[in-house]
């Protein structure tokens, strides 16, 4: 188990000893903490046979969990892009019928945010009036999604974030070289920033934010960079950092960077008058939200992400 989990496990563990748990759980915080993981070890305990001391990893229940063949233990929500009535009713005839090994049965609905508002509905009568033993589990990275009605039938168990010496530590372990900013543009989050390393991608930050900056001396850089900051929408976070990072240093505000590894670049963007900065960050902060799915009429990325970027690089030329 991730280290970072040690200490909701632990409190859960001691519900399931206890038997304290509501037959309603939620699960939640923000993506990449592992809180599947954490989901599944909750199920091995309670379908554990040995309630006093579970899971005890020994008894035939925590075989088969540990097999993925527990017949008491049903996920739902770990794949397609939501979670319809179907497959809640389907559930909840399944958690309506008796153990087949007479322990409990549990169901976990990753993804929660998922389900559509009637399969969410459709839940709510399964949570009022659970079968026997049964134990719903939910986990969200997107809690605010949920029905209200929903949440208010679930004992609530936060994931928090871990510190950043905990997560730099980790990775180490894990043969990974991070960085606080690492840590910084993946929103603290362990695993993906373990991702995002993997991918190389840290390499790539590092290149474009310095091309970025470095526009004025090499106005050649403009189509690349133009290019790079189309292939994905986390590479306008990366630039959106280096600008409050610039106006943090140009305002003269002693703090730490959120990019750190990047100093020089906030340093060249500082040149720019604070409100220059902040205008060029309220007009980013703009153009990645009209870039959000759901957002109505369809823009071309290209021509406004090109004209912001030339905006940027008169500023940098004329300062």
């Amino acid at each position: 188990m991730y280290p970072w989990l040690t200490p909701v496990w632990q409190r859960l563990l001691r519900g399931v000893r206890a038997q304290h748990l509501g037959h309603g759980l939620l699960i939640k915080g923000m993506a990449g903490l592992g809180k599947r993981e954490l989901a599944g070890q909750l199920a091995n305990a309670l379908l554990c046979q040995h309630a006093s001391n579970a899971p005890c990893g020994m008894c035939h229940a925590c075989e088969l969990t540990a097999a993925g063949s527990h017949s008491d233990l049903h996920i739902v929500g770990r794949e397609g892009r939501s979670i319809g009535i179907d497959a809640i009713r389907e559930l909840s005839r399944i958690m309506s019928e008796s153990a087949r090994l007479g322990h409990g049965k549990v169901a976990i609905i990753e993804r929660a945010e998922l389900m559509t508002e009637a399969a969410a509905n459709a839940l709510l009568k399964t949570l009022e009036e659970p079968a026997g033993e049964a134990t719903l589990i939910l986990v969200s990275s997107q809690p605010e999604r949920l029905l209200p009605t929903l949440i208010s039938r679930c004992q609530q168990w936060l994931v928090p974030l871990p510190d950043t010496r905990t997560v730099l530590t980790w990775l180490k372990e894990q043969g990974a070289q991070a960085s606080a900013a690492a840590l910084s543009v993946n929103q603290g989050s362990p695993l993906q920033t373990l991702e995002y390393l993997n991918a190389g991608a840290d390499d790539k930050r590092l290149q474009l934010l310095s091309e970025l900056s470095d526009l004025a001396g090499h106005p050649a850089l403009f189509a690349r960079v133009q290019a790079t900051l189309q292939e994905q929408p986390v590479h306008l976070v990366w630039v959106q950092l280096l600008l409050q990072d610039a106006l943090q240093t140009a305002l003269g505000v002693q703090a730490p960077l959120k990019l750190d590894d990047c100093r020089a670049d906030s340093a060249r963007l500082a040149l720019l008058s604070p409100v220059c900065l902040n205008r060029l960050n309220s007009e980013l902060l703009e153009l990645r939200r009209s870039l959000q799915p759901g957002q109505g009429r369809p823009m071309n990325t290209g021509l406004q992400l090109g004209q912001w970027l030339h905006s940027l690089q008169q500023a940098l030329l004329h300062s």
